[in-house]
């Protein structure tokens, strides 16, 4: 019996944690910035593994990691609507208010689960975001 529910638990998790639509806060914010072994030179390779960003075969490209907290980035819902560049479902997006930091990770070409290795780029710059119901849903390119 233990053996079904264990089971049935991992089934549940894998729903959760690989469905496409993951919460903003945990594929964008950290903050504060996090610590990873082996140097800040390996953040994103780190970083895009613990927060479950490679799963099904294939290595996430691009991601944005924000050092602001979550209610900081929420308040940009509130800055006056703008086109999205890059989301086909939201019509309109929220420019930041003042430049954050953030870290961008871009895939390495050819690299491949299951270890994908990414280049970081840190940098303080304004962002836009998607939002629905006065939060953040997705980070505009």
């Amino acid at each position: 019996m233990n053996l079904t529910w264990t089971l049935l638990l991992l089934l549940l998790l894998e729903l959760t944690v690989f469905a496409s639509g993951l919460p903003f806060s945990r594929r964008h914010i950290d903050n504060p910035r996090s610590w990873v072994p082996g140097g800040q030179h390996r953040y994103c390779d780190v970083m895009m593994r613990r927060r479950w960003l490679i799963h099904r075969g294939r290595c996430k490209q691009i991601n944005t990691f924000i050092h602001e907290d979550l209610a900081t980035i929420a308040d940009f819902c509130t800055s006056p609507a703008v086109p999205c560049t890059s989301s086909g479902s939201l019509l309109s997006c929220h420019n930041s208010s003042h430049d954050v930091s953030v870290t961008d990770c871009f895939a390495k070409a050819g690299t491949r689960p299951p270890y994908c290795h990414y280049q970081k780029k840190d940098s303080i710059r304004p962002i836009c975001v998607g939002c629905k119901n006065g939060a953040p849903v997705h980070l505009d390119s």
